[in-house]
């Protein structure tokens, strides 16, 4: 049984049909919005400044302990940008969202409670 197993599955994998790109006009794709993240390098977050605004941000948040804090790379969304911070004493996840202009959203806390 195991014998045949593999040429079986190789045999099913060549004959089965490829999906291939189909071209989309432009004016359709601009009527939609892109929901897409982008990870920012550390080098573009030294550059825009991105670190040290997004520091100013979580110590004016009360509820977070920076004791022992780590967080994760700044994501770029369409609605500005995106990390989440990780309290490795007490084993919190916080998610972070501000605006293009550095203004604070939402922070959630690991349960996506409101902080």
């Amino acid at each position: 049984m195991k014998t045949h197993l593999l040429p079986l599955l190789l045999a099913t994998s060549l004959l089965t049909p490829t999906i291939t790109a189909i071209a989309v006009p432009s004016d359709t794709c601009a009527s939609t919005v892109i929901q897409e993240e982008r990870k920012l390098s550390p080098e573009e977050e030294k550059a825009r400044g991105l670190d040290v605004m997004a520091n100013q941000i979580v110590e004016n948040i009360e509820e977070i302990d920076l004791r022992k804090v780590a967080r994760s790379p700044i994501f770029e969304t369409s609605y500005g940008f995106r990390w989440k911070m990780f309290n490795v004493k007490t084993g919190h996840f916080y998610t972070i969202k501000v605006n293009k202009n550095f203004a604070l959203i939402s922070v959630r806390d690991s349960k996506n409670n409101p902080l």
